[in-house]
C-alpha cells in the first residue's frame, strides 16, 4: 500500500509540473493578445475571423482545463495529507482523476465548437430531444459508470484489495466507469461489470484481519476415528505455527449418511500471504487423501 501511495505522489508532481506549464502557455496567449495582436496585420477579414476563433478556443480550453486540475490536484493533495499516516484509498484519487477526465472532455468538445464558430448553447439545447433519446437508450451504460464512480469513491473497495464477488475471486487490478478488474488465482484477468458488483454478494478478504480456510470432504464410515482424523490433521498445521492462527483449528461433523461422513475443518490464518496459503491447501488437502485411503 506505502508502494501505491510513493507511485501516486510521483504521478502527482509530474502533474504539478504539466500545470505549471500549462499556466505558462496561457499567460504567453494573454501576452499575445495584449501587446502583439493589434500588431499584425491580416490579409483578409477571413484569415483574421479565423484567428482570433483560435485564440479564444485555446485560451478557453486552457482556462477550463487550469481550473478542473487545479481543483484536481487540490483535492488530491488534500486526501494524501489526510492519509499521510493512515491506509491509503486509492479509489479516492482514481475517482477524482475520472471525473477530472470527463469534464476536461466535455470542455474539448466545447472548444472544437468554438473552433468551428458554433454556438454551444445553441447546439447543445437543438439537440435536447436527441440527447433524451440516446439517454434513454443507454441507460443501462450510464447507471454502469455511475456506479462505477460509487465504487471508486467508495471506502468499501480498494485497488489491491483481494474479494470475493459472486462466484469469482481475487485481487482489485482496476476500476474504471464500465467495469471491475480483477486478478484472480489462476492468474487470469477478470473482468465485472460495475452494475454486477453492486447487485452481488461481495467479500473483502482484506479488510479482515484474519482468513478463514475451510475443508470440506467426505469418508467412509467403517474404520473411522474423528480423534484420530482430527489429531492427525492438527499435525499437519504444526509447521505452519507463523502463518496460522494457535487454537484456531476445528473440525465438525455436517452429517452423517450409511455410505460416507460429511465432515468439515477450518482455521485461520494470520496474512493473506497467497503463496503461503496455496502451501498450506495442498498439505491440508493432501493428508485428508492419505487419511481418507487409510480408513478405506
Amino acid at each position: 500500500m506505502e508502494n501505491q501511495k510513493s507511485q501516486i505522489q510521483v504521478k502527482e508532481k509530474h502533474k504539478r509540473k504539466v500545470f505549471l506549464a500549462k499556466i505558462l502557455i496561457y499567460l504567453l496567449l494573454f501576452v499575445y493578445n495584449e501587446f502583439f495582436a493589434q500588431l499584425i496585420n491580416f490579409p483578409t477579414e477571413a484569415i483574421k475571423a479565423t484567428a482570433h476563433r483560435i485564440y479564444d478556443a485555446a485560451t478557453f480550453f486552457l482556462a477550463s482545463n487550469i481550473l478542473i486540475s487545479l481543483g484536481r490536484m487540490v483535492l488530491v493533495r488534500f486526501y494524501l495529507r489526510k492519509n499521510h499516516l493512515e491506509s491509503l484509498h486509492t479509489n479516492f484519487v482514481l475517482g477524482v482523476n475520472m471525473i477530472a477526465s470527463i469534464l476536461n472532455g466535455i470542455i474539448f468538445l466545447i472548444t472544437l465548437m468554438l473552433l468551428f464558430g458554433i454556438n454551444p448553447f445553441t447546439f447543445f439545447t437543438s439537440i435536447t430531444i436527441v440527447a433524451a433519446a440516446v439517454a434513454l437508450l443507454s441507460k443501462d451504460y450510464i447507471t454502469n459508470m455511475i456506479n462505477g464512480l460509487i465504487i471508486m469513491f467508495s471506502d468499501q473497495l480498494t485497488l489491491g484489495d483481494n474479494v470475493k464477488i459472486g462466484e469469482q475471486k481475487g485481487k482489485i487490478l482496476d476500476v474504471t466507469l464500465i467495469n471491475l478488474v480483477l486478478l484472480n488465482e489462476d492468474d487470469d484477468i477478470v473482468m465485472i461489470p460495475n452494475n454486477t458488483v453492486l447487485t452481488s454478494l461481495v467479500i473483502n478478504h482484506s479488510r479482515q484481519y484474519i482468513k478463514k480456510l475451510s475443508f470440506e470432504f467426505e469418508v467412509k464410515p467403517g474404520k473411522l476415528d474423528l480423534d484420530h482424523f482430527e489429531q492427525k490433521l492438527r499435525e499437519t498445521l504444526n509447521q505452519f505455527e507463523e502463518e496460522v492462527t494457535a487454537n484456531s483449528f476445528s473440525m465438525k461433523t455436517v452429517h452423517i449418511q450409511k455410505d460416507a461422513v460429511k465432515l468439515k475443518c477450518q482455521f485461520l490464518l494470520n496474512n493473506n500471504d497467497k503463496q503461503s496459503e496455496r502451501i498450506i491447501k495442498r498439505k491440508i488437502n493432501q493428508k485428508i487423501i492419505e487419511l481418507s485411503n487409510e480408513i478405506q
